[in-house]
């Protein structure tokens, strides 16, 4: 039996009348990938923005290995090992690789002009940036360009390399393919398999994309009306259930 790293209890989710979330019970084990699918406004994103932060729940239990955890913000999930990939939020695209790597958590020079001018230790993030796109597998000629030059696949890969340095355990993509080429789509997927396998993490995917979920996941866990009505193996299923799950037919 795997170790449980991630659990929600009765999680749920309002605003104001309307049940977003709607009493989510829902595990995660060490090194498993898991797809968090359903029709359009079933509850994915509000349920992955509660987990992580963005949202405050409105009642329900979060768990992080075992032990209860208070996340009130995006701060809390990351302290907690949580981190999050949005496709359509992730990279800032007028900065450059190092930039979007440190967002929020720049390095300062260790001298006292860092520590009264807050001065930038841009030697430092370049450094860090090159060994930790490495490490995932991405090459980028110049980390200095600024990441609107490059591919969606390139900017996609930065923000997962900046989960992994800082120490994500539990990583969440907020549809990880969408709007991406066909070359594009496969170094994003290569990459997330490669991240589970060398690091041991654990992986949350919402897409709408069922062959790139049967491609990548452990499990499939489907969303209609804020609340699960189906949960499958892959090795137990196919994707014509799982549509007709989604659906409402099966």
């Amino acid at each position: 039996m795997k170790r449980v790293v991630l659990e929600v209890k009765k999680l749920s989710k309002y605003f104001g009348g309307i049940k977003a979330v709607d009493g989510v019970d829902l595990k995660l084990y060490e090194g498993e990938i898991i797809a968090i699918v359903g029709d359009n406004g079933a509850g994915k994103s509000t349920l992955i923005k509660t987990i992580s932060g963005v949202y405050k729940k409105t009642s329900g239990q979060i768990y992080i290995n075992d032990k209860e955890v208070n996340i009130n913000s995006t701060l809390d999930s990351r302290r907690n090992g949580i981190e999050t990939v949005y496709q359509s939020e992730g990279a800032l695209d007028s900065f450059d690789a190092p930039a979007n790597l440190f967002v929020g958590r720049e390095k300062v020079l260790n001298n006292l002009l860092g520590k009264f001018f807050k001065i930038m230790d841009t030697r430092y993030m370049k450094k860090e940036t090159e060994k930790v796109l490495k490490r995932v597998g991405i090459e980028i000629k110049d980390s200095s360009v600024e990441v609107m030059n490059l591919s969606g696949g390139q900017r996609q890969s930065i923000i997962v390399g900046r989960a992994v340095y800082w120490g994500g355990k539990i990583l969440i993509f907020d549809e990880p393919t969408n709007n991406l080429g066909t070359e594009q789509q496969r170094k994003v997927i290569n990459l997330i398999k490669r991240i589970r396998n060398e690091y041991n993490v654990s992986v949350i995917i919402i897409t709408h994309n069922i062959s790139h979920v049967f491609e990548l996941v452990d499990r499939i866990v489907v969303l209609r009306n804020g609340a699960i009505v189906g949960e499958r193996l892959k090795k137990d299923t196919n994707p014509n259930e799982i549509v007709s799950i989604i659906t409402g037919v099966a």
